[in-house]
């Protein structure tokens, strides 16, 4: 099944058994799905799905990190139980160890290469199963030593 529609039939499901919390989430990745859609002039594919996702996580680690500043807990729980409904449609991280090794096998084929050259490559090997905070500081840690 598409994840577009995987994520459709979950909204209509958790109307149907009154979910506030993952009606609400649902309600704005959906939208941000359609806007991405006529953005794009195209149907989406899973991987526009999943690029439209990360792009909200990433929104609401970043709110998080505001409201825990802003000494407003009750909000930053409220983003993280959406992240916990988001990370549903993405594929699995890696652990830090996984990514580690990665890192360390392109370091030994690219031995003159700068911080932002092996990110490239890192990432590209990854192809989103890392993010990319963490692999830039593991990249530097591994430069570093």
């Amino acid at each position: 099944m598409p994840l577009l529609a995987q994520v459709e039939n979950d909204y209509q499901q958790a109307f149907k058994e009154r979910k506030e919390s993952e009606i609400s989430t649902l309600r704005l990745i959906l939208a941000a799905l359609k806007y991405e859609r006529i953005k794009k002039m195209a149907d989406l594919t899973d991987e526009d799905v999943i690029n439209v996702l990360k792009s909200e996580v990433k929104k609401r680690n970043d709110a998080i990190s505001d409201y825990e500043k802003g000494q407003r807990p009750e909000l930053a729980a409220k983003e993280k139980q959406e992240i916990i409904i988001l990370e549903k449609y993405l594929p699995a991280q890696l652990d830090e160890n996984s990514i580690r090794k990665s890192v360390q096998a392109i370091i030994k084929e690219n031995q003159e290469a700068n911080v932002g050259k092996l990110m490239g490559l890192v990432m590209k090997e990854l192809k989103g199963q890392a993010d990319g905070n963490l692999v830039k500081k593991i990249v530097e840690e591994e430069l570093n030593k």
